[in-house]
């Protein structure tokens, strides 16, 4: 009794482990060619190596965010979408918690 206890905990860890990762979804070799399928998150290009390591979000959000002062960058950055911000809400500036772990999505290309 105890190994099937056991066995379906382990099951169930696997299964939860494997949907936080569905979040992100995933492109094999053809398809990052391509660029990504529609609803995946963009892949970072090369010249972006090393940038969230050494900016964090913050350096991310300052091309790709919006407010007064990035506004004019948006021109030739991906703006963020509205469900990266607290709320859904934009106009809030705020990035809402998990999404600020750029990488975690949008890994290097």
């Amino acid at each position: 009794m105890r190994k099937k206890i056991t066995a379906v905990a382990a099951g169930a860890l696997l299964v939860v482990a494997l949907g936080g990762l569905a979040g992100c979804g995933g492109t094999d070799a053809a398809q990052a060619s391509a660029g990504p399928a529609v609803g995946e998150p963009s892949l970072m290009p090369a010249s972006h190596e090393g940038r969230f390591y050494e900016l964090g979000a913050d350096g991310c959000y300052g091309c790709h965010g919006a407010n007064e002062t990035t506004d004019h960058m948006l021109a030739q950055a991906t703006p963020l979408p509205a469900d990266h911000y607290v709320d859904g809400d934009v106009s809030t500036y705020e990035v809402f918690g998990a999404r600020r772990e750029c990488l975690t999505c949008h890994s290097q290309g």
